[in-house]
């Protein structure tokens, strides 16, 4: 009878373990979900690149469009490019230089260009490039072109010139609305480099009477630079 019980008893012993084996696994799982799992779901962008439109840069004069591409895991770079528009304003053609000169000049819009380029880094937890927070060094030039032009066609037209070239620190938050719909908030500080050119018009005697002509000012120097907006985005895989 002793005998005849020892492989029971071993039966026993061995399934004892092995539920006991699995009963820890089944544990250790859920004490490792508890602990690491997020409350929230948080879901990582599905899109590698985005074209981007800033709307508010219209106020000073910026058509402005961008292209940002993921580079990397958290990093990505963003490119801005389109045209400007000197001496804008509501229902105005041109803008007086000076109503007492003889003759009466007037500056009128011109087109300029404008060129930028920066690095984002999107530094949380559990996402990626293209998503939620980000710092970005950024480094952005831009020309307004306008001319200066004699209402009575006594002096030829001259061309002034506005170019400023800024470095900036941005602080930006971009967000998927949709799938492939974006929201990029941003602001920044930074320094720039200003110089302008501009005319107006000189008496100048030649001699035997009085005439007119154009006297160029020039002037450039160093200056701190404030940047906020938004971007709408239409991402793509």
């Amino acid at each position: 009878m002793k005998l005849n019980a020892l492989p029971l008893i071993m039966f026993l012993t061995l399934t004892t373990i092995t539920f006991s084996q699995q009963e820890v696994i089944v544990i250790d799982r859920e004490e490792y979900d508890q602990k690491y799992s997020s409350p929230k779901n948080i879901k990582l962008n599905e899109n590698t690149h985005v074209f981007k439109f800033a709307p508010l840069n219209m106020i000073v004069g910026e058509i402005n469009f961008g292209y940002e591409r993921q580079i990397s895991q958290k990093g990505s770079l963003d490119f801005e490019i389109g045209p400007t528009i000197s001496k804008i304003g509501f229902n105005v053609n041109s803008h007086l230089m000076d109503q007492w000169s003889q003759p009466t000049a007037v500056d009128e819009t011109g087109l300029g260009v404008l060129l930028g380029i920066g690095y984002r880094f999107y530094p949380l937890d559990n996402t990626e490039a293209l998503n939620r927070f980000y710092v970005s060094p950024t480094m952005k030039y831009k020309v307004y072109n306008h001319f200066e032009r004699d209402l009575t066609n006594t002096l030829g037209d001259e061309k002034g010139q506005n170019s400023n070239l800024n470095f900036t620190f941005n602080f930006g938050y971009q967000t998927w609305l949709a799938k492939s719909f974006s929201m990029d908030f941003y602001a920044g500080l930074g320094i720039g480099y200003q110089q302008r050119t501009d005319h107006s018009i000189v008496n100048e005697f030649n001699g035997s009477s009085w005439g007119y002509k154009w006297q160029q000012q020039s002037s450039s120097g160093a200056r701190y630079v404030f940047t906020a907006g938004i971007k709408i985005g239409i991402g793509k895989e």
